[in-house]
Parts: structure tokens; sequence; C-alpha cells
């Protein structure tokens, strides 16, 4: 090698007894990089769920493949051109986007974003729960005849104001009071620590209510520890019912327990729209009990202030605890706008007419 190249130097993973032992050689070893790759198994799952998807559905007809996008995944795409059949796509925000906002940023992001792009690309129609989503599609080149905004929902038999919430009230030693409700999983978006600040605030300036008034947290996650110090700083544990997770089952029942239903949430951190489109929202408005929550995008959309909730400002703990205050001191106006919740969403907002929407919107693109 020596005549034609000059000295070589190797570079391998392993050990080779055949090299020359006069070559300069190096082993490089494997650092935890690949080891710490969290979305791999993901890439692998496609193809195992294409696989058992085929399997399953042998000679059955299909119409159409819908799949909720998740992060690095096409199986559903690749399904679709199988069965030659249109593909449906919910969309419920970038998991880039995402996981670098509230997660930790995704390995390979430029990957993950192709992929997700090709979804987005690949669909006939693409279901987004409110309008600032499509805007970013959009803006990202997605054609805006096959987005369908489409705002969650939910089940009106299963959440109503039919359901007993008596032995939850037992439970948490509820009798003779006024309780203020929120149930969610404490995200950076879902502003439980608003809330549990606008309480401290509202039981420090108005002591009468300290007797008679509870807050029921329902729920745990990453702002937890958070709550738990402002519940603290207050000093109003007595008057704080933190549950942590609850099974989903016990969900109805918990929210029945609660004469006023709070949904504080916060303005995205980098002063983007709020994409959301909480289920939770829709749940509070099928229990047909007052609500205050914030006037933020599309929450400020659907809840229609002085007549299905009270609105207050997104993230100001004063704007909220007078909110809270104005329901508190005014029982038949809480129970005029849970009334008019409850037949909003029985007209607009039901699962069903999500998934009519969805299926006129299919036979509009592809029938």
């Amino acid at each position: 090698m020596d005549e034609f190249t000059g000295k070589p130097v190797f570079l391998t993973t392993d050990i080779i007894p055949t090299v020359r032992k006069d070559i300069e050689t190096h082993i490089v070893l494997p650092d935890n990089s690949g080891w710490d790759f969290k979305e791999l198994p993901g890439f692998f799952y496609n193809q195992t769920l294409e696989t058992a998807a085929r399997k399953l559905l042998g000679n059955k007809k299909i119409s159409f493949i819908y799949q909720r996008y998740s992060v690095n995944n096409y199986a559903g795409v690749k399904l679709a051109q199988f069965y030659n059949v249109p593909f449906v796509l919910e969309y419920n925000g970038s998991e880039i986007w995402i996981n670098r906002h509230w997660g930790k940023p995704l390995k390979h992001e430029s990957l993950s974003e192709l992929i997700e792009f090709l979804n987005l690309k690949a669909a006939d129609v693409v279901v987004v729960v409110s309008q600032p989503m499509k805007d970013e599609l959009v803006a990202r080149g997605i054609d805006a005849d096959k987005i369908l905004v489409n705002p969650n929902g939910v089940d009106p038999e299963r959440y109503s104001p039919g359901v007993d919430g008596s032995a939850v009230r037992r439970r948490y030693n509820l009798a003779g009071q006024t309780v203020i409700g929120f149930i969610g999983t404490f995200g950076r978006w879902h502003g439980a620590e608003v809330l549990a600040e606008a309480f401290g605030r509202l039981l420090r300036e108005f002591p009468v209510y300290r007797r008679q008034v509870r807050l029921l947290m329902i729920g745990d996650g990453p702002a937890m520890p958070r709550v738990i110090d402002i519940v603290k700083k207050f000093n109003i544990t007595d008057a704080c019912i933190l549950t942590g997770l609850i099974p989903q089952e016990e969900g109805p029942a918990h929210l029945a327990a609660c004469d006023i239903l709070a949904s504080p949430h916060v303005p995205n951190p980098d002063g983007t729209p709020f994409f959301g489109s909480p289920t939770k929202l829709f749940e509070y408005m099928a229990m047909g009990k007052g609500i205050v929550a914030s006037d933020l995008e599309q929450i400020g959309e659907v809840l229609k202030h002085n007549h299905t909730a009270w609105l207050v400002k997104p993230g100001d703990v004063e704007s909220l605890m007078l909110g809270l205050k104005t329901l508190l001191d005014d029982k038949q106006l809480g129970d005029r706008l849970g009334r008019n919740a409850r037949h909003e969403v029985m007209n607009r907002y039901t699962w069903s007419e999500h998934t009519r929407r969805i299926i006129n919107w299919l036979n509009k693109r592809c029938g």
C-alpha cells in the first residue's frame, strides 16, 4: 500500500486479527448517542404495524385509512397506498414544535420533519382541531382545500348534568362547600399554577371564602410541583384537594362534584397562536356547570363571554381571580352559563357531529 498512496490509517469498530501490526489502527467504539435515540423504536414499529395490519385486514373492503399522526409514523401512508384508498390524517400540531417547547428536542429533527411533511402531503384530507393549525400548514405549503378545521368533542351521555358526584364529594369531605374544579395533565399550557395562584389570592383578599370554598384539582403532571409550592406559599393546604391521577372513567363523577369549572390555559411560550382544542373544554360544557375560561384562540371562539362561560385574560392571575369571584357571588349566572354551554355542545360538539364533518369532507374531496 505504501508504494501507491503512502501509509494507510485503518479505522475499525472491531479487532481484525489479520490486519498487519505495523499499520496505524484505531478502534472506534460506539458512544451512547445511538442507544439514546429514543425515537428509533418508532421507525421499526412502522413495519411491524404495516405487516400486522395487512394480515388482520385480509380481504376486507377498505374505504379509507384514518391515522392520528404521531412522531415518525408513516404506516398510514403506506397502507393507504397498498389498498389504493384515501388517506385521512389527523394532525394535532407539529411533533417537532411540541417536543422542542414542551419536552426535549427530537434527536434528528430534520428527519422527523421530513416524515411529518410526507404525511401532510400524502393525505387526501388533513383534519386539524383549530384555525391556527390550518394557518400553520398553509404557510408550510399544504393545500388549504384539503384541510378541515374540526374542533374536538365530547360524549354527552358520559358527561352530563345527570352524573352523580355525591360519592366524590364524600370522599374529599366537600359537604356544604362550593367547589371550583380543574382537570388535566398539568401541562405547561394548562395554567394549573395560574389557577392555584388565583385561588390563593382569592382566599387572602376575600377571607369570607376561606371556610366555604374549595379547589379540587384533578390529575398530575409537570406543573404539579409548582402548584404545591403555591399552595404552601398561601397556606391553603386545607382548602385545596390535589387528587393526583385518577382512572379516566372516574372523570365525569369528579367534575359532577364541582360547582364551577376552570379552564385557565396560557399562551404558547414562543408567542405563536395557541393551537389546541382542549377536550376538557367540551367535557366542562357537557356537564352544564358554570365555566371560567381563558379567552384564548379557539377557547374564546367556542365559548361566548357571559353566554356559555365567563372569559378572562389568559395567564392573568388577577383576571382569573375576579372571574372565579363573579361566579361564586352569582349562582344564577353560573347556572345560566351552564345550561347554555350544555345546549351549545349538544348542537355542535358531540363526537358524532365531529365524525359527520370528517365523512362529509372526505366525500367532498374524494367522492
